[in-house]
């Protein structure tokens, strides 16, 4: 059994990166995800805040196509 790989990407709006951004009805779920410590750690460094209207973060899975563009902060997760 393969474990899905999904990336969650920093952007700012009007930003163009491959996903869904995670307030998207659209975008896929993966409970605990964010209560992961690694994803903690990673939204911590680049600080985010869930209330902080210029940043984004985008779910990234292997059915989106493209690749993130040079530049993005990210996190690759295996599930």
């Amino acid at each position: 059994m393969t474990m899905p790989t999904i990336c969650l990407v920093s952007a700012a709006p009007g930003d163009v990166v491959p996903g869904r951004e995670l307030a998207d009805p659209d975008c896929a779920e993966f409970p605990g995800l964010m209560d992961r410590a690694e994803v903690k750690a990673w939204l911590q460094a680049i600080g985010y805040g869930p209330d902080d209207e210029n940043e984004l973060i985008y779910l990234v899975t292997e059915d989106d196509p493209g690749t993130i563009p040079a530049g993005f902060e990210y996190i690759t997760v295996v599930l």
